[in-house]
């Protein structure tokens, strides 16, 4: 059975996942455009460049990384909201926490309570 707890500890370990997910993708493009970069210099033309670069892919590994990032993140504040709420933590002492608004961490907050 999961507690509140247990769902703010796995969702922020998803994150972290993400996280690391998004760093060999950016890693594997920053690698494939130097290749890209290291035939240019040497005066390739463009089309031998960038297929050594191989941009597309690179493009769309990156993205699928930054969404997932993006939709662990806010199920992460969405769980930690949750548990904090549910411990006494006030919306003005979340917002101060996270380094935004009162405004989003209300709206924050009105999200957490209706997935509970």
């Amino acid at each position: 059975m999961s507690t509140p707890e247990s769902d703010a500890v796995q969702s922020v370990e998803d994150l972290i996942a993400a996280l690391a997910e998004a760093r060999a993708a950016m890693m594997a493009a920053e690698k494939s455009m130097r290749r890209g970069l290291a035939k240019a210099k040497k005066g390739t033309d463009v089309a031998a460049a960038l297929a050594e670069a191989r941009p597309s892919g690179t493009r769309d590994a990156i993205n699928e990384a930054m969404t997932k990032i993006e939709q662990c993140r806010h199920e992460a504040r969405l769980k930690v909201f949750a548990l904090a709420l549910d411990q006494g933590m006030s919306i003005g002492a979340l917002a101060r926490a996270w380094g935004f608004s009162r405004q989003l961490a209300a709206r924050y907050a009105k999200e957490a309570r209706e997935g509970t």
